[in-house]
């Protein structure tokens, strides 16, 4: 077979043609493609971000109600100030049951925020060691919020067991509403 001129020319126009599609139409479709996949990724990348958010947004919700229902649980174990009598007698009782002896009882400060108030009461107990650990297991039971917040014990040399306990406790109480409005 013999390639003449016009085969030839017919071969070098069918290059030309295909170099110039490749230049005007295959990498225009290229860098337009690389375009929309940048814009593709720059999207799905948003869509992940806000996936994350929304997903801290339900934690934060669910962290909210569990917040509230604590607050709820802890509203019910606060006495009414007008019941702190009846509190304190329970926890002298428990005192006695114990087979504790008060020597003393002093009731201290009592600081009030809007949403809940704080008796202090200082006491004095004596008797057998394993009688105020009973006590101070059934403080910690207490259906009322009680925490101790200072306790030196002595021991007694009289026999062995035998104690001395000055113990500082904290009553935490609901404020009672009407004379908190006629303060303010």
């Amino acid at each position: 077979m013999k390639l003449g001129a016009r085969e030839v020319i017919f071969v070098a126009v069918m290059l030309g043609l295909l170099a110039s599609s490749y230049f005007l139409v295959f990498n225009k479709a290229n860098a337009k493609r690389t375009a929309l996949q940048a814009e593709i990724d720059r999207k799905q990348k948003a869509l992940a971000d806000l996936d994350r958010a929304r997903a801290g947004i339900d934690d934060v919700k669910k962290k909210i109600d569990e917040l509230a229902e604590a607050i709820h649980f802890f509203e019910k174990r606060l006495p009414a100030s007008r019941e702190m009598d009846t509190v304190l007698d329970k926890v002298t009782k428990l005192a006695r049951d114990n087979g504790l002896e008060q020597r003393t009882f002093k009731s201290g400060k009592s600081p009030q925020t809007a949403s809940y108030g704080e008796q202090e009461i200082e006491m004095t107990l004596a008797g057998d060691f394993e009688g105020f650990y009973v006590y101070l297991q059934q403080l910690e039971r207490f259906e009322r919020l009680t925490r101790v917040t200072h306790m030196d014990l002595t021991k007694m040399n009289e026999r062995d067991g035998a104690m001395e306990a000055k113990v500082t406790l904290s009553i935490f109480f609901e404020p009672d509403t009407t004379t908190a409005s006629a303060g303010e």
